[in-house]
């Protein structure tokens, strides 16, 4: 059985080759290592991850705490210490390709090279008491620091098309600083199967997005990555061109066929009727303003969900959703919608179910 080896080449595949140093690379390690608390491993503690590049490699060896070379394997690991950002050790070594791996008869000349007989030798040594009471404790912090962003993150995922978070945190939260998180800043890639990348910031921290073009360029300062952006992805509404294909897209999606969308004051509006009669009303201004209200075959309004900021009890708002918004003293959930359909069809299609369920 092969060991659980986490490939990281592609993360890097973006950046301009000379900024892809060992303090990035390990950065995003730390900063993202949270996020793989459910990723199998041969201790529970220890991450084995894979380069297949060389010019990467060495400069893992650089900037390494100590470099192992396992004699009987014939292949060495460059080691990273637990420390206040991350409790996972962090084993890297290089692998010729995904396919193939090979033996070398002695340690690279580059670093100086500390020999162990066996990866038993080298278990034995990392495998310790204090390391898995470092990682436990590490873990339970992180655990309370991101309560908050994991609620968010496991809404995301259970009422839109993400199928991915990547929560950046350090220390108490912040991820630039490392103190106590108060806001968040997040953005999401994708379509079907969307990645959201969730920043946790302190308040001295909060405006610093607001000095990029978008979220996703600003994440890509906390690991010094200049990435372009395509200009789509800065706006904050849907362009006009645009709204015909994609009220197109979720007519087929609901199965349902839609009235000519019609621009007001308030944006974008259309009906979209499904077979059984029940339609949804669907209104669209920007991503901050945006309603999509579910009506049954007899035009009673069962389900709204939208993002007035009328309910700043709701947590994570300021979207929200109304569950038989007619009744009095109904209930208002968070609904952890984007304003874009082509995410937020999961709960579209959820509330439906529940309320034809219920009947």
């Amino acid at each position: 059985m092969e060991p659980p080896y986490i490939a990281i080449d592609s993360t890097y595949k973006v950046l301009e080759n000379e900024a892809v140093t060992s303090e990035v690379i390990d950065s995003y390690i730390q900063m993202t290592s949270m996020n793989m608390l459910d990723v199998e491993k041969r201790i529970e503690h220890v991450l084995e991850l894979i380069t297949y590049r060389m010019d990467y490699w060495e400069r893992l060896i650089d900037g390494a705490d100590s470099l192992l070379w396992i004699k009987s394997k014939g292949h060495g690991w460059a080691m990273y210490k637990q420390n206040v950002g991350c409790g996972y050790i962090r084993l890297y070594r290089l692998q010729p390709s995904p396919k193939m791996d090979h033996r070398r008869d002695s340690p690279w000349t580059r670093g100086n090279w500390i020999t162990l007989n066996s990866e038993r030798e080298l278990f034995n040594l990392i495998d310790s008491q204090e390391a898995s009471y470092v990682f436990n404790a590490w873990k339970e912090h992180k655990l309370k620091v991101l309560e908050q962003p994991t609620k968010f993150a496991e809404g995301r995922l259970a009422n839109t098309s993400v199928e991915q978070v990547i929560v950046a945190s350090k220390g108490d939260g912040c991820a630039i600083c490392g103190d106590k998180a108060t806001h968040r800043a997040a953005t999401t890639m994708g379509d079907d199967s969307a990645v959201m990348i969730e920043i946790s910031l302190c308040k001295s921290h909060e405006y610093d997005v607001n000095e990029h073009s978008c979220v996703l360029a600003f994440f890509g300062t906390l690991f010094f990555l200049n990435l372009e952006i395509p200009d789509l992805i800065m706006l904050d509404h849907i362009p006009d061109k645009l709204i015909e294909p994609i009220f197109s897209i979720i007519s087929s999606n609901l199965g349902a066929t839609f009235t000519p969308p019609q621009k007001g004051n308030n944006g974008w509006e259309s009906r979209f009727v499904m077979d059984d009669g029940w339609y949804w009303l669907l209104r669209l201004n920007n991503l901050k303003s945006y309603a999509y209200m579910l009506f049954d075959d007899s035009n009673k309004q069962l389900h709204r969900i939208d993002s007035a900021p009328d309910h700043p009890d709701i947590p994570f708002g300021p979207d929200h959703q109304h569950i038989n918004p007619t009744k009095k003293n109904h209930k208002i959930e968070p609904s952890f919608t984007y304003g874009i359909p082509l995410f937020d069809f999961p709960l579209l299609h959820k509330s439906k179910r529940m309320h034809q369920n219920s009947l």
